[in-house]
């Protein structure tokens, strides 16, 4: 099974018992949060180098983990702990 190149957060909401990943667009800078097991459902770690999803606001498939664009667009790495 192959992993993807980049790493990303994952915020656990104990509220609704629901981890979360915020999402921001490389083309519009549009954000939200996305539940993680709707992302991981839409995504494949064998053919993409992140998760990557359709962007509601600006339709370009380039909706991706907020970490993912800070280390593509300001060259910032997040390493897990």
């Amino acid at each position: 099974m192959r992993r993807w190149m980049y790493n990303f957060r994952v915020r656990h909401d104990a509220e609704w018992d629901a981890d979360y990943v915020g999402m921001k667009c490389l083309n519009c800078d549009y954000e939200e949060e996305m539940e993680l097991d709707v992302l991981l459902e839409c995504s494949n770690p064998s053919s993409e180098e992140s998760p990557v999803v359709c962007c509601p606001s600006c339709e370009h498939e380039l909706l991706v983990p907020k970490d993912v664009y800070d280390q593509i667009k300001g060259g910032f790495v997040y390493k897990p702990e």
